[in-house]
Parts: C-alpha cells; structure tokens; sequence
C-alpha cells in the first residue's frame, strides 16, 4: 500500500488551439507581434492562440484537447474562450463508497488503471464525468492506515485520490463534477441521505460527523479550500434532496444552499456549482381526445421549484447551474393513463418520441432554457437491462426511450451524463474491463457521444 504523500499542484497550459507554422506566415505582422510578445514574456502561449480562436460549439469527440475552466452565460455553458461547451458523459460512483474509487475492476488504486480508464471514457467521447463521492471519507481523509471499514480497500487516501484523479480527468480534457452524496460510507452502512444533515440523515451515527448546517457547509468549505486551482472541477451541493416535500423543507434547503455556495466562493473556488432538487420529475399523460399520442398534465415538474431556486439563489461568482434526474419508470418519460393508453402502446411509461418530447417539454426542460435562461444539466438518466429477461417487449421499449431522450435533450442542447460507468447493476453502461464493451444502452450512448 502506498503512504500518504503531499503531491504538488500540477500547472494547466489552457491550449485552445494550436497554430502550426504554416498558418502563422499567412499572417506576417501578428506573427511577429505574438513572437516578440512571448520573448519580453509579456503573453502566455495560450493567449496567444486564443486571439486566432474563432467561436466555436465545443460538444464531445476529440474536440477537447485540455480542459478550460468553464462558466455559466445564461442557459449556456462556456470556456474561457467563448466557446458553447455542452458537457455530455457518465456517473462514476465508486468514490461514495471506496476512498480511492474502483479502476479497471480494482478498488486497489494504481496511476495506470485510472489513466487506463479514462482513455477509454476518452475515446466513448466522455467529456464529463459526475462522481459520487463521501462526505466521511473526505472529511477524515481515509486511506490503507486510517483504522476504518475501508481501509483494507484502498491503498490511496480519499483526497490524493480524487486530486490525482482530476488532474488525470484534465490532461484527457475531461471535466468532473464533485457531487455529495451521502455522509457515510458504503464500508461503515453508509445509505442515500435525503439531506446531509439532521433531522433528515438516514445512515446510522452520520450525525457524528455532520451535526448541523453549519458542519455541511464548514464540510463544503474543506472540499472548495484543497480543489480550487483545478480548473475542471464543478461541484454539485448534494444528490437528489428529497426530504418530504413541504414548504418548511424546502426553505431549510434552499437556505443550506446558499450558504455552502458562500463558503465555496470565500475559499477562492470559481468555477461551477450545481444545484438540485428533489429526485427527479414526472407527468401523467392522457388520451383527452387526443389518442394515441395523449396529453401531458399533472406531476411533478421543474415548475415546482426551479423558478424560486433561481430568484432566491445568489452567487457571488454568478456561476450557478441546475441539476434535475431523469428515469422512465420514475415518470420521467411520462406515465401512460388509462387501459386504452397502456393497451395501445403495452406499457405503463411512454417510449415513443412524441409522447416523450411533449412529456418533456411540459415538466419544463425547454422552459428552463427559453425562459428562465437558466443552465441544465440532467445529471442522471439511464436505461433499466433488468427487463431484457423478464419482459423483453418493455425491454426494446426501455432501449427505445434511452434513445429517444438522449435525442431530445441533445436536440434542445441541454447537458447530460448518463447512469451509469460500471459493469454491475441494471444502469450498467458497459461489461466492465479491460475492454469495456457497451451495453446495448452504452452502445446507444457511445453513438450519441460520438455523433
């Protein structure tokens, strides 16, 4: 096992674009301008590239050649540079439950395996990946010496490890959005707390490490204080908050929130927070004379909460996105009322591209850009395989509507990273390493990535 060991910051080059020298000579007087520049050591080689960098949309496959530090313009997200990035890729779990997360198959950490890994997500067309990760584990930094559940599974401490993660993530173009997941730990039953703190925690004795709001954010503090010269890292306040939906619940958030996102930017952290409510949206469709394609109502929509979120939230950054999850048969697609709905199209959840597209757009997802002109990411959508054996016809119709909703979400250019990285479970994206082969929904994904 390793020890710990302090590891010095590495220095990003931002490199927007590489001009050869063929190119230069077409433009004589800027070439000697920029040459002369660089010897007074008055002008940074990236700067220099970015005066020929014209606008451009940067979505995934090979476009990225090192990460840029990202900010919020409206609905859109951009590089430093201007450029319109769209962030599409994967949820990568494993550092929620083993301090120095799981690569090719091993929780044991190697450099080798994680840069191994990556590549592959690189060459998916993988531009983001959203990591679970511990609130304990980064809290008391546990690794192989630490005494804990989890120590006999690792052999890098929690905070080296996701540091040399992200700098691996950076030097492949890959951003990586930090996303709190629960307080405790996979190793000592840690489970999905609805909020961090009390009275909403869930895992057993998590109070012991977050008492209070104010430990939550003096948490957050820690996280924003070791992570803010990364200039591909975001941070996502806290997966699908979910205690039970009253207006007294919701402010105590609300009010969590903003002071996280204070603290975050007191430390000097500068790039992107993500927040999020509730576990995701859903709509009932009926047929309302309308048959077979039906009509969106009721649910539970961004409607619900994105508006006051936008109008109460401040940052001091004016960095700030928002997160909502997606699932088929959590209604995300719509859910089909009536015998004639469901015999028609033999399921309960909608799958076809109408019916999805319209289910979308009432629950708010166009609304959020077009009017709100907030920016969306859908952190969490994926495709349930547990049906392939079971029901195979609502197996091809889950298939169907991964697809039809990645299509959508691209069509309406909203950001997304799919459920999720792992060969195990029925998200399962891929049949694990070394050579990763994609899933039937992976397949889907990779194409979309790559298209």
């Amino acid at each position: 096992m390793n020890n710990k060991r302090k590891r010095r910051l590495s220095t990003y080059k931002l490199r927007a674009n590489k001009l050869t020298m063929k190119e230069l000579q077409k433009i004589k007087f800027c070439e000697m301008f920029l040459f002369s520049m660089i010897f007074a050591g008055m002008l940074s080689l990236p700067l220099a590239a970015s005066l020929f960098k014209s606008e451009e949309t940067i979505m995934n496959f090979g476009k990225i050649a090192a990460t840029i530090p990202l900010h919020v313009e409206g609905r859109y997200i951009k590089d430093a540079y201007g450029n319109t990035v769209y962030l599409r890729g994967v949820n990568k779990v494993e550092f929620c439950d083993d301090p120095d997360g799981t690569w090719m198959g091993s929780t044991m950490w190697s450099d080798e395996n994680v840069k191994a890994e990556l590549d592959v997500m690189k060459k998916w067309g993988i531009n983001v990946v959203r990591c679970h990760f511990s609130i304990e584990l980064w809290k008391y930094d546990i690794g192989p010496d630490s005494g804990h559940p989890a120590s006999p599974y690792c052999a890098l401490s929690a905070r080296e490890a996701i540091k040399r993660f992200v700098e691996f993530a950076a030097e492949k173009g890959i951003y990586v959005i930090l996303d709190a997941y629960s307080v405790k730990c996979y190793w000592s039953d840690g489970k999905q707390d609805p909020l961090p703190f009390p009275p909403y925690q869930t895992s057993p004795g998590a109070a012991e490490i977050i008492s209070s709001v104010n430990d939550f954010v003096d948490w957050w503090r820690s996280v924003a204080r070791e992570l803010k010269d990364y200039p591909n890292v975001m941070f996502e306040l806290w997966n699908e908050p979910s205690p039970p939906d009253t207006r007294e619940n919701w402010m105590i958030w609300l009010n969590a929130a903003q002071q996280c996102i204070n603290a975050i930017r007191e430390e000097g952290f500068n790039g992107i927070i993500f927040f999020e409510w509730s576990m995701g949206v859903y709509c009932n469709i009926y047929a309302d004379g309308n048959f077979p394609l039906g009509v969106a109502r009721e649910g539970y929509t961004l409607h619900n909460w994105l508006r006051e979120a936008v109008s109460n939230l401040t940052d001091p950054a004016n960095n700030l996105a928002f997160d909502v999850h997606l699932y088929r048969f959590g209604g995300g697609t719509g859910i089909l009322q009536g015998e004639d709905m469901q015999s028609y199209w033999n399921s309960t959840h909608a799958w076809n591209y109408s019916q999805i597209k319209m289910a979308m757009e009432y629950m708010g997802f166009k609304w959020a850009g077009e009017t709100l002109n907030v920016s969306l990411i859908v952190g969490e959508t994926g495709c349930d395989l547990g049906w392939k054996y079971s029901n195979p016809e609502e197996y091809q119709h889950e298939i169907t509507a991964f697809n039809n909703t990645l299509t959508i979400l691209e069509e309406w250019n909203i950001h997304y990273t799919a459920f999720w990285w792992r060969e195990t479970g029925a998200f399962r994206l891929h049949n694990g390493p070394p050579n990763f082969v994609p899933t039937e929904s992976g397949q889907i994904l990779k194409e979309k990535l790559q298209t």
